[in-house]
């Protein structure tokens, strides 16, 4: 039996969970589950997925002791993010973290570095349509200008999890802002497969599924 995994998506005043992988047991009637992907009507469009900009310092299962280095951690998640969803076509309209990043170095005068937003209220709990406050407003709004589109994915966290059986999962939490209107537009938490060990397979998984949001492998 194959495993799914979960997206948790926010709405307002409404909680969905959504799973966008195969369903374990599928209709009586034979018929395929569906596959629900949140982003997928962003494929087409001009998209920055920003760097991913916190990993959670609570961790119950000592798999943080495996990370000697966070920020080269998220940079390599960054990395994983942009090589699946390239694989998937989403090279040529959308820009990933590590040129963001580059970008926003090169304009370090105008615009503060991509890895160090001012993302922290974004680890709450938050739904769309609300407001993107500054300074994040302004910083996502320098960031999405310099390649001329309008909305932004932002990873905004990375936790690490206990699930039963002594595995555990990462969960990345992701929001989308359109950048002109400072709002949120989409809230949702992809939650890898579970694991018994750390390993780079963790944080490669999530990255998988993060892209499932947008289009089919």
């Amino acid at each position: 039996m194959r495993k799914h995994h979960l997206v948790r998506a926010f709405f307002p005043a409404v909680f969905v969970a959504l799973c966008v992988g195969c369903a374990s047991k599928p209709p009586e009637t034979g018929a395929s589950p569906t596959v629900m992907r949140p982003l997928e009507r962003m494929a087409g469009q001009q998209l920055i997925v920003l760097p991913v900009q916190y990993l959670a310092s609570t961790d119950t299962l000592g798999w943080q002791q495996q990370i000697p280095n966070r920020a080269a951690f998220l940079a390599a998640l960054d990395d994983q993010i942009e090589a699946v969803m390239a694989a998937r076509g989403l090279g040529k309209a959308w820009v990933f973290g590590r040129e963001v990043e580059r970008a926003s170095k090169l304009n370090s005068i105008l615009m503060t570095d991509a890895r160090s937003l001012s993302a922290e209220w974004l680890r709450g709990r938050v739904l769309p349509e609300t407001t993107v406050r500054d300074p994040l407003a302004q910083q996502v709004r320098g960031l999405v200008g310099l390649k001329g589109s309008r909305y932004a994915l932002l990873p905004v966290e990375l936790r690490l999890e206990n699930r039963p059986g002594g595995t555990g999962v990462a969960i990345l939490r992701v929001v989308m802002i359109d950048s002109r209107m400072a709002q949120i537009r989409w809230v949702g938490e992809v939650e890898s497969d579970p694991m018994r060990t750390f390993s780079p397979a963790l944080s490669a998984n999530v990255a998988t599924h993060f892209a499932d949001l947008v289009l089919a492998p």
